[in-house]
């Protein structure tokens, strides 16, 4: 876990808050210089309820892009971009969250990290669409690496050997089941590395945001959801014969597939409040692992859904050692 930084504003400290420096997207609030570090409870929650929405999203999100081959990983991430920025909205509207007012100047600021996560978003549904789940899972095991590597880096956070150890076993045994990987996929192959790299990029930039603003963090998800729904919509008109394969999909008329793509919609904004809280609450190094955890389930049902994992023993055995390199670092974290 990074080690607790000092205030941002030195002057706060002694002298309250200096008007100059104001964060951007709040310029007329007030900040608390100290706030109270979260609870191992709220930790652990935070993590549980990251664990399961993403479990839920995942499958639905496989089921709407393999099983039904719905032609638009765009038009699906618009759709959960889009929820996640009207159920903060209402949300606001009822009281039940409070949205700051929204400065020019701060929407240049969180830029970076709206371009990243609709990277990272595009990249794991087009990763999920050409992958099993099972390969999918496990070929993002270089993210952990790359996040542990970038937070030492931006965070100054030093993880313990034996959580150095565990990720060492997951990306060992995602190598392993590489090699026994039957149904190789370049294209697949290609997407998971750049989606690796966007997770570690989007949860570093995210947990430092998190970390300067000290105001908002319902603000900073509506902000970057709003912004990560207008790029994507540009894409899809940009890209030649997006909008008429979208329009001209033939299973509109099918309730069940208009289930699954509703859910996947509405679980969208969930995940994006769970990865949200989860990676402010705890670090972003926890957040890629938690979700690695949650992949435990996601390995072993993952091969029964979508109809595209082939079987075999060293894949299979490579599973295993990700899964137990998992355990060591749950164990490690939550412990400590």
């Amino acid at each position: 876990m990074p080690p607790t930084k000092p205030s941002i504003n030195s002057e706060e400290d002694t002298n309250g808050t200096n008007e100059s420096e104001k964060l951007p997207l709040h310029q007329n609030d007030d900040v608390d210089a100290h706030p109270q570090p979260p609870t191992q409870a709220k930790k652990i929650g935070t993590a549980l309820f990251y664990a399961i929405s993403s479990l839920g999203v995942i499958f639905a999100n496989k089921i709407v892009l393999s099983t039904y081959k719905f032609p638009s990983v765009q038009t699906l991430a618009f759709l959960q971009f889009a929820s996640t920025t009207v159920a903060l909205k209402l949300a606001s509207a009822f009281g039940f969250v409070s949205l700051m007012p929204i400065t020019w100047k701060g929407v240049r600021s969180i830029l970076p990290l709206s371009t990243c996560y609709l990277l990272n978003i595009l990249t794991g549904l087009s990763a999920t669409q050409n992958l099993s789940l099972p390969m999918m899972v496990l070929l993002r095991r270089a993210s952990i690496l790359m996040t542990m590597l970038l937070e030492k880096w931006m965070l100054n956070s030093n993880p313990s050997t034996t959580v150095q150890i565990s990720v060492g076993f997951m990306l060992v045994g995602a190598m392993v089941a590489a090699l026994g990987d039957l149904s190789f996929n370049m294209i697949g192959y290609i997407v998971i590395f750049f989606n690796d790299l966007f997770t570690a990029l989007n949860g570093v930039i995210l947990k430092k945001t998190a970390d300067e603003y000290r105001k908002s963090k319902m603000t900073v998800l509506f902000l970057n959801s709003l912004l990560s729904a207008i790029g994507v919509s540009v894409i899809i008109l940009l890209v030649p014969g997006e909008v008429e394969r979208v329009v001209n999909f033939e299973l509109y008329s099918n309730p069940s597939f208009m289930v699954y793509l509703v859910f996947a919609s509405l679980m969208g904004s969930v995940l994006n409040l769970a990865i949200f809280l989860c990676t402010s609450t705890n670090s972003a190094l926890t957040t890629t692992v938690v979700g690695c955890l949650k992949n435990v389930l996601t390995s072993y049902l993952g091969m029964f859904v979508g109809g595209d994992y082939i079987f075999s023993w060293l894949n299979f055995l490579g599973i295993n050692l990700s899964i137990a390199g998992s355990l060591i670092y749950a164990r490690a974290t939550f412990k400590g």
